[in-house]
């Protein structure tokens, strides 16, 4: 092995180091091509998330404000809405992240592949040319011996050919291993700055799904259901006989002259005004502050649409 080695001609050192180079550059423009194209795919459809879950925070909120019944699923619709907004901010977050962090980087080794492989093909055709010229340089030998001028021109021109191309050896090993440097570094960077961009958003976006788990947890489906049925009775204007109990309980008892009112906990009570007619009930409310203030949000924006997005969305 150690002799065939010694007897290669500098030429042919240089034209298996350039096919060398030639693989290990097609081989990465490979792999980084794809690695790009799938980062890329990555943040195109985390934005489609993003986008998706920006209407779901619009639909929650809008319903939020509609809903007049329920009033704990309005408390929590609206607890939902206010945290899939802030986690679709660190969503966009993420996504720029990507972009700058990830998908950019890898995708200059286009360029950076195109220009080794421009440096190869230079370095091949520096070798076939001066196998070239020793071919000619045979062949004037063996069909005339004794033209010394030609000989000798065509020995310079071999010789020139050999430091060209040894010239172009040298650089295209300086030019591999700065590219095998950088490449090493790159891919290593890339691959943690995403991995460290999706556990960071993935430690947000728990905290806040879990507020919006508990939000909804806190749901009292049977006091909304129970404020809907009497809601529904006076629809069809049925007096509630459970709301007639109670005010029949704090209504005022009369003592020498001035009145006493009973207290409730209920949150909310009534009092009768007797006429010769009819009895006329005037509800009074009491707010509580268990499910917050009722104040309108600002309005989110419009809805996105379902097949156009883009990484550039402005939020």
């Amino acid at each position: 092995m150690g002799e065939s080695r010694m007897n290669m001609t500098i030429g042919q050192q240089a034209e298996n180091q350039a096919k060398f180079c030639q693989t290990r550059v097609a081989n990465s423009e490979k792999y980084l091509g794809s690695l790009c194209e799938v980062m890329g795919s990555i943040t195109r459809k985390t934005a489609h998330i993003r986008d998706k879950g920006d209407i779901l925070a619009k639909l929650c909120k809008d319903y939020s404000d509609e809903e007049n019944v329920s009033h704990s699923l309005k408390a929590g619709l609206r607890v939902c809405a206010e945290n899939l907004s802030v986690i679709q901010d660190y969503r966009q977050t993420q996504i720029m992240r990507l972009e700058s962090k990830v998908v950019r980087p890898i995708s200059d080794y286009g360029n950076i592949c195109k220009q080794i492989k421009i440096g190869v093909k230079r370095e091949l055709e520096a070798v076939k040319r001066e196998d070239k010229k020793k071919i000619e340089l045979q062949k004037l030998r063996s069909k005339n011996p004794g033209n010394s001028h030609q000989i000798s021109r065509a020995q310079s021109d071999v010789e020139r050919a050999r430091e060209d191309a040894s010239i172009g050896s040298k650089h295209l090993e300086e030019q591999m291993v700065s590219f095998e440097k950088r490449r090493l570094h790159d891919i290593k960077t890339s691959m943690l700055d995403y991995f460290k961009i999706q556990l960071v958003f993935h430690a947000k976006a728990i905290e806040f799904y879990s507020k919006c788990f508990e939000s909804m947890s806190m749901v009292d489906e049977e006091r909304d259901l129970q404020e809907f049925q009497r809601k529904l009775s006076m629809a069809r204007g049925v007096p509630d006989t459970e709301e007639i109990s109670q005010a029949l309980t704090s209504m005022t008892t009369t003592t020498n002259g001035y009145s006493d009112t009973l207290g409730s906990s209920d949150p909310y009570t009534s009092t009768y005004e007797l006429t010769a007619s009819d009895h006329r009930r005037v509800r009074i409310s009491k707010t509580s502050t268990m499910y917050g203030d009722d104040e309108d949000d600002d309005e989110d924006d419009d809805y996105y649409d379902d097949d156009e997005y883009d990484l550039s969305t402005a939020r």
